[in-house]
C-alpha cells in the first residue's frame, strides 16, 4: 500500500506543492524585535502554515556568496513554563549559526507556533498532560510547522534543495526525527541533540515521564525515516537520564532506524541539557558531529 494513503496523511509531494503555492503568495517580511547582524546576512520572514490558520516566524543566517548553499533548519527546545516559552523570541543564537555559515551553510530557524515570536494562544506541537500524553500529535503539529518551513525554503534559489539537515534540540530534535518520518526530498541527516520530550528536572529528575510510550513513538516512526540519526546527549543530563537516552535510541533502532547514539562527558552547564547550543559545548557537539558524518558516511561539509 502507499505510504501516504497507509498513513492517512497528505503525500509529502503533494503537501509540499500546496505549502510552496501558499508561501509565494503570502510569505512577508516579519517584525525584526532587534538589530540584523549583516554579517551573517540576517533576515526574518513571516511564514503560513497550511491548514492551521496561523503563521510562524522564522529567522535566516547566510554565508557569503551565491550558493547555492547546503542548509540545516534548527528547531528549539520547549522551556518549563508559559513565560519561558513566550520570551525565546526569534530563538537567533548568532553566535551558533556563526559555527554554521562559517562552514558554508545557510541556517533557517523556524519558532514553532504557540512559542515566542511566533504567538499563539497556546503551544500547538503540546503533547498534554505526563498521565495521558500524545506524543503522535505533538510530533504532527512540529512537522506541519518545519514543513511549512522547508516549502519556503525551496522557492530559494540560493539553498540546494538536495543537501539539507534537521537539527534540533530537546524537543526540538524529537520534531527534527519525527518530520523525518514524512520522507521530505533533499534531507541528508538529522542531528538531535538531546531529543526527547517529558524532562522536568525539577519533579522528575532524570526521568522524564511517560518515558515507555515515547519510546513506542520512536519505534512506530523509525521505519518511515530513510537518513541517519545523530542522537547526541550528556551524561549528566538531568532532564533525560542515560536510562531513558538508552531506551528510546535502542527502540528506535530496533524498529530499523539507522544512526548513531553519543553519549559525553557530564557538561557542568544547563542541568546537563544543553551542551548544544552552549558556547563551551562547541567542542563536544561540533567533535559528535564529525564523528557521525564519518561512521554514518554522511557527504556534507563540515
Amino acid at each position: 500500500m502507499n505510504h501516504c494513503r497507509r498513513r492517512l496523511m497528505i503525500c509529502p509531494t503533494l503537501w509540499m506543492a500546496i505549502v510552496s503555492t501558499a508561501q509565494r503568495a503570502w510569505a512577508a517580511a516579519a517584525p525584526v524585535d532587534e538589530p540584523l547582524d549583516a554579517s551573517l546576512r540576517e533576515a526574518v520572514h513571516t511564514l503560513p502554515v497550511p491548514g492551521t490558520g496561523a503563521s510562524i516566524v522564522v529567522t535566516s543566517f547566510r554565508p557569503g556568496g551565491e550558493g547555492p548553499f547546503p542548509w540545516i533548519m534548527l528547531s528549539h527546545g520547549t522551556g518549563p513554563s508559559h513565560d519561558t516559552n513566550r520570551n525565546i523570541g526569534r530563538y537567533r543564537h548568532a553566535d551558533l549559526a556563526r559555527e554554521w555559515t562559517r562552514r558554508s551553510y545557510a541556517v533557517l530557524v523556524p519558532v514553532r507556533r504557540g512559542y515566542g515570536a511566533s504567538g499563539g494562544a497556546r503551544l500547538a506541537d503540546s503533547y498534554g498532560s505526563c498521565a495521558k500524553p500524545d506524543f503522535h500529535h505533538a510530533g504532527e503539529e512540529a512537522a506541519k510547522d518545519l514543513l511549512a518551513t522547508l516549502a519556503w525554503a525551496r522557492t530559494q534559489r540560493d539553498l540546494d534543495p538536495t543537501r539539507w539537515m534537521l537539527v534540533g534540540q530537546s524537543s526540538g530534535g524529537f520534531a527534527s526525527i519525527y518530520t523525518a518520518s514524512k520522507r521530505p526530498q533533499g534531507l541528508v541527516a538529522v542531528l538531535a541533540f538531546s531529543p526527547g520530550r517529558g524532562g522536568d528536572p525539577v519533579r522528575r529528575r532524570y526521568e522524564p515521564c511517560a518515558s515507555d510510550r515515547l519510546a513506542a513513538q520512536f519505534a512506530a516512526v523509525a521505519p518511515e525515516i530513510r537518513v541517519p540519526v545523530l542522537w547526541f546527549y550528556a551524561q549528566n543530563d538531568q532532564y533525560i537520564g542515560t536510562n531513558a537516552q538508552r531506551l528510546w535510541f535502542d527502540s528506535f533502532r530496533r524498529a530499523g532506524g539507522r544512526g548513531q547514539l553519543i553519549v559525553v562527558e557530564p557538561f557542568r552547564e544547563n542541568l546537563g541539557h544543553g551542551v548544544f547550543p552552549s558556547a563551551k559545548g562547541v567542542p563536544l557537539w561540533t567533535g559528535a558531529v564529525k564523528e557521525f558524518f564519518k561512521a554514518q558516511d554522511v557527504q556534507m561539509p563540515f
